[in-house]
């Protein structure tokens, strides 16, 4: 370790706190009468010691630095990352997996350790710290896990990593097309079986998860054979222990692909399962892909939507499509001097730029108010402010004049009325501005905001988009036009409508629900798959119907065989929620309870947990995958006898080498206790010795 000492200030000070310090010791020890009686040698003595500390305590007021320049190592780290999904598994030589495999890969471990840093992961939809091995994973996804690496040891010293798995996934991109991402050799152990095996299996199910009581709806399902040819059986679905429909497939070849379109009807209300299997034929290498489960939410009726605008905007067909990608929501576009429905049958009504400069479509938005159907208003250029300013909806506008502002979006914490995901707040953040009439926009009181204003990086409290009610009609209003870039950026940086669609119909959910004078309520999704997270939300109202959260609210969630799982929602500003994670696959109950003023309120409903069934897709290793990985990366592919190998391979490659790299360090030389410690040892000698003298 190398140490240098820094100075801020000219060189010349130093030499200027030299003779500062000597200069007091000077007249201290050789002029002062009252030290005269020292001796020669004492009076050298002190005066060097107060001369030392004196110089020291002058030298920080220049506010010198020590340097500090380490040498350390860093071993090379080699990365294992084991495949935990379910495929691995799904052959008939699941038992090697289970225990042979096992012991030959904590082998490896401990040999590699002797001379690396060694670190372990499993993955399955995601990288996990967790090296347990269960190949319990449902679903397999190789460029997340390599994104988890490089975000864990970008710029570290990587000697190598090593994947065990089958080369086989069903999530996210092709890993080929990351390149030499990790900027490490990459080693793969090629599990599984590359030969086709005689197996039947459901290929894929197309289906809504929502239907509509006495409407009929399909059902596609696209089975697979494999090395079944001339096998003769039977694609069927039942539904409440009926079978509704079936069909045979003489199978033809050794790999073939059947479709069939099932039509149903829709006769009961509420959660649906169905069950589509193909029937097993003799010596498959697994029967747990030949059935797969489904569940459809039937609904009494389909909500209307109405996008009625004063003039073609791009913000239509935006808001159009967005609210569509809803099952649950029939969604009509029109110019207002097209349309010729009426109001009160749609459920919302979304007006752009209504009322208008040109009078299109004003008395459609006076007839919503009076029928007290709810109106969401999206405000731009063409906006008639006068006419909005006088229907009295909690808003008014004052300027304009044909100008306007690129405002924004960014969310307002604590909105009461429903929660966006993170990943919708965050991207709020990211979206382009919306065109802002130009002017002062006040709101009253009742106004509540989702969306706040936000210009250049200066956040406000003006809403962009908020909420309110007059008299009986929900009133949403939308500050400015654009909104259409806020859906193709959605999808130019996520690749998918998806965070965009969602927050646009948790609006139009809000919107278009009936008024609910319940004092407690609780809501969760109908329908998941065994990979999504559980999520419930409550809201608890006094007599007067305002919001509370003070209340304790529980839930109890029971499954089919009775099984009851006690919850207890955690309080949000004004309302509850409660993270209950993943659940077994299945149907389930819940009811929920609150006591409010002495009075116990319930609320209850249902749900299903849909199984994932992905990794039975395909049993066909893809060991073409692995061997182009590792020559990609700089490594090679080898089999899982072989895995001891990799000790010697990685070794003679000349990659995994010890770092050697410099640390420099700056710190301020008065925060070394030692040289504080010194000055007072000095000073403590120095008053000791004059005391012992007669002096003071």
């Amino acid at each position: 370790m190398n140490l240098e000492l820094l100075f801020e200030q000219p060189s010349w000070l130093i030499a200027l706190c030299v003779a500062i310090a000597a200069l007091l010791a000077f007249f201290l020890y050789r002029k002062d009468r009252l030290n005269k009686h020292l001796s020669l040698w004492t009076r050298i003595g002190l005066g060097t010691l107060r001369f030392i500390a004196l110089f020291l305590l002058s030298l920080f007021l220049l506010h010198p630095l020590i340097k500090t320049i380490q040498n350390e190592i860093e071993d090379p780290i080699i990365v294992i990352v084991t495949d935990n999904s379910e495929s691995i598994v799904l052959g008939k030589d699941s038992t090697y997996y289970n225990t042979k495999f096992k012991e030959d890969l904590e082998q490896l471990n401990a040999n590699l350790g002797e001379n690396y840093d060694v670190q372990s992961y499993s993955f399955g939809e995601n990288l996990n710290e967790d090296s347990d091995l269960a190949f319990s994973e449902k679903t397999t996804n190789l460029s997340a896990m390599i994104d988890g690496l490089y975000g864990r040891y970008s710029n570290r010293n990587i000697g190598a990593v090593i994947v065990a798995t089958d080369g086989l996934f069903n999530q996210g991109s092709n890993p080929l097309y990351l390149g030499n991402k990790l900027e490490a050799p990459l080693y793969t152990i090629a599990l599984g079986d590359t030969l086709a095996k005689k197996d039947l299996l459901i290929k894929e199910v197309a289906n809504n998860r929502l239907a509509y009581l006495g409407n009929k709806f399909p059902i596609q399902v696209i089975s697979e054979a494999k090395m079944a040819e001339g096998s003769q059986t039977t694609v069927s679905i039942t539904h409440k222990g009926a079978v509704v429909f079936s069909e045979s497939w003489s199978i033809s070849s050794e790999y073939e692909l059947h479709k069939n379109k099932a039509i149903l009807e829709a006769k009961n209300v509420g959660l649906q399962k169905y069950t589509i299997r193909v029937k097993q034929i003799d010596n498959e290498v697994t029967l747990s892909n030949n059935a797969q489960e489904i569940y459809i939410d039937v609904l009494e009726s389909r909500q209307r939507v109405l996008v009625l605008a004063s003039a073609p905007h791009p913000d239509i067909a935006a808001l159009k499509a967005s609210i569509s990608s809803n099952e649950n929501y029939e969604v009509t576009s029109s110019l207002a001097k097209d349309f010729e429905g009426k109001i009160e049958d749609y459920s919302l009504v979304l007006f752009h730029q209504i009322p208008s400069l040109t009078k299109q479509g004003n008395t459609y938005l006076d007839q919503a108010l009076e029928e007290s159907v709810p109106s969401m208003i999206v405000l731009g250029q063409g906006t008639d402010f006068n006419v909005f300013n006088n229907l009295k909806l909690g808003y008014s506008f004052k300027g304009s004049n044909g100008m306007s502002n690129d405002v924004s979006g960014v969310y307002a914490q604590g909105f009461p009325y429903f929660q966006l995901e993170e990943s919708t707040q965050s991207l709020l953040r990211e979206l382009p501005p919306l065109s802002v009439p130009f002017g002062d926009f006040t709101v009253a009181p009742g106004v509540v905001s989702l969306v706040n204003q936000r210009v250049g990086t200066i956040k406000t409290n003006k809403p962009l988009i908020s909420f309110n009610q007059s008299g009986e009609t929900k009133i949403c209003v939308i500050g400015g036009e654009g909104i259409w870039r806020w859906r193709m950026v959605s999808f130019l940086k996520k690749k998918s409508h998806s965070d965009f669609d969602a927050f646009s119909t948790r609006m139009v959910q809000y919107m278009a629900s009936r008024n609910d004078r319940r004092q407690f309520k609780l809501n969760t999704s109908r329908n998941t798959m065994e990979n999504e997270r559980i999520i419930f939300e409550a809201e608890v109202y006094n007599a007067s119907y305002e919001a509370m959260n003070s209340p304790e609210v529980s839930v109890i969630l029971k499954d089919a065989e009775e099984n009851e799982y006690t919850y207890t929602l955690g309080r949000t500003a004004e309302a509850y929620r409660l993270d209950a994670g993943y659940l077994p696959t299945g149907e389930y109950t819940w009811s929920a309870k609150a006591l409010v003023g002495g009075k116990t309120l319930s609320d209850k409903g249902s749900l299903s947990i849909a199984p994932v069934q992905l990794e039975g897709s395909n049993t066909q290793a893809n060991h073409k995958l692995l061997y182009q990985l590792s020559a990609l990366n700089g490594g090679e592919m080898v089999e899982p006898a072989n895995m001891m190998s990799l000790v010697e391979i990685i070794s003679n490659s000349g990659e995994a080498v010890k770092i050697s790299y410099e640390r420099t360090n700056l710190s301020d030389l008065i925060n070394i206790r030692w040289i504080l410690a010194l000055i007072l040892a000095l000073l403590s000698i120095e008053w000791l010795v004059r005391k012992r003298s007669g002096s003071y």
